[in-house]
Order: C-alpha cells, then structure tokens, then sequence
C-alpha cells in the first residue's frame, strides 16, 4: 500500500490521490487498508518517515567520499532539487509534512533532531578537515544548517514560482560560506 501510495501520488498528486485508489492499486480491499492506515494522510506520513529513516546512510555515503565540507552540503541541497524535478507531485505531498510536523511539537522536535544530527556528522568532519569554524559550538551550527534546509525546501512549496535550483544552490552556498572558519 505505500509502495502503491507512494506511485500514485507521483502520478497523479496526493490531492487527486483517494484511499480507493490506493486500495486498487495496492490490490487490496478498502477495510484492508484501514486494518494498516487511517487515512491517505498516514500513507504519506510513512513515506516521509521512510525517507526521514535513509538521511543516515546518505550522510554514511557522503562522509564516505572524498569531498570538502561544502561539496557535501551542496550535495545535500542539490538532492532536494534533483527530487523536486523529478518527483514533483511526490516531493510536494511528502514535503508537506514538514509543514504537519510545525504543528505537532513532539513529531517536529524528533524529526528536526534528526536533521540536527545528520548535518552535525557532516560538520564534524569538515572540523576535522579545518574546513568548519570552531567559534560556535557544533550544534549551533548544525541547527542554523538544518533552519536553512528546511526552510528553503518550505519556501519552495508556498511559491509557484520560486527558482528551485537557483534557490537552493543560493542557500548551500550561503551555508558553506557561513560554517567556514573566519
């Protein structure tokens, strides 16, 4: 069923998406659905925990090649873009948790951590490196990271017209600029 949830929204968008399109396209009936989800909302909530749970081994692989600190936070930005180009119904229906997330504390404070620590790794090793200043603390840095993240990917979804890769490619290097030692 998300498989299936996860196809249709990529097709056809989460609003046009029913829950008996997904049961159908799931192979399943519609009380079958509703023995595992709640609503089409819970679908698209564990498509975003799914990718909430990869961001680990994508940090794993990127601290595993031979990059500078900024080529990794570019890296980071530019999958964002490189989602939203492909996937563009499918990244806006995940990303629109990010925006359900700022409602529920608990959710957003976990979720959020996550990103803390995820960019916290890879300022760690930029230290390691001298690449990444040492005159605010690590976690202070990877939080103004992860606020820049988020944010620019929140901007992307209230603005029709917003230049996505312009946008984003501003906002890594901006982040690069800013974690450089002085």
């Amino acid at each position: 069923m998300i498989e299936a949830g996860r196809a249709l929204f990529t097709q056809q968008g989460f609003d046009r998406t029913t829950i008996d399109d997904i049961a159908m396209a799931a192979h399943v009936s519609r009380g079958t659905f509703f023995n595992y989800f709640d609503s089409k909302d819970a679908v698209l909530s564990a498509l975003h925990q799914g990718h909430m749970d990869k961001l680990p081994g994508i940090i794993d692989d990127l601290l595993a090649r031979d990059l500078t600190t900024a080529e990794r936070i570019h890296s980071l930005f530019n999958d964002v873009v490189e989602a939203a180009v492909t996937l563009d119904q499918y990244f806006r229906a995940t990303t629109r948790e990010l925006d359900r997330d700022l409602a529920t504390p608990a959710i957003s404070s976990a979720r959020t951590e996550r990103f803390i620590v995820a960019f916290g790794r890879i300022l760690e090793a930029g230290i390691d490196k001298g690449e990444v200043r040492q005159d605010y603390p690590l976690r202070f840095l990877s939080q103004m990271v992860t606020a820049v993240y988020v944010t620019t990917i929140r901007y992307w979804r209230q603005d029709t017209v917003f230049d996505m890769e312009l946008e984003f490619a501003r906002a890594a290097a901006f982040i690069a600029e800013a974690v450089a030692p002085r």
